[in-house]
């Protein structure tokens, strides 16, 4: 059986859904930065979904916990209520807590990025504008104003950093392991 109408379902979203901004600015010491909800992209998509009869469950998840950072790999089917047939799609998210909630934050994670990138919505700033090196020392700026935030200075940063790479953590592992100590600390983040 074909799927030429599960994909022509896919392709109207993608039509529907042109472009959703940032709702969202995040505000912590030196950091600022733009951020969009779960709660508008899951919003926006979920109504033209069910225009199209289209559905989107998760199929298969895996999940790992490192200290207070838990992440998922999902496989989604996009059904089409019509004809049963379904494509699969993954993603994958990390969550950070540290009590029972981190698998949950990882999901929501998971599934905004599997909307953002299934339907291919831009939100803004386009990551390919700006060079590796700019998005690195942007990315360690923004590391660097969270450990200053915790430790009230820079001392022993660069160690700290070297360490994690060294353990294979990646740099949002890191804001996520940061930004937990911070609102372990009382400091209100939302990202």
């Amino acid at each position: 059986m074909s799927k030429a109408q599960l994909y022509k379902k896919i392709h109207e979203v993608m039509k529907e859904v042109e472009y959703l901004q940032k709702d969202d600015k995040v505000e912590f010491g030196q950091t600022k930065y733009k951020a969009i909800s779960e709660e508008k992209v899951t919003s926006a998509v979920r109504a033209s979904l069910i225009k199209h009869g289209l559905i989107i469950i998760p199929a298969e998840q895996e999940h790992s916990r490192e200290g207070t950072l838990s992440t998922v790999n999902v496989k989604y089917k996009i059904i089409d209520t019509e004809t049963g047939e379904f494509e699969t799609a993954v993603s994958s998210g990390t969550g950070a807590d540290t009590q029972d909630k981190g698998v949950g934050k990882a999901m929501t994670y998971s599934y905004k990025y599997l909307l953002l990138r299934t339907f291919a919505i831009p939100t803004g700033e386009d990551p390919d504008k700006i060079s590796n090196a700019e998005l690195e020392q942007k990315s360690k700026s923004v590391l660097k104003a969270k450990w200053e935030q915790l430790a009230g200075n820079l001392d022993e940063f660069d160690k700290w950093f070297k360490n994690m790479i060294n353990k294979g953590n990646t740099e949002q592992q890191m804001n996520e392991f940061l930004t937990q100590k911070l609102i372990e600390k009382g400091v209100v983040i939302d990202e």
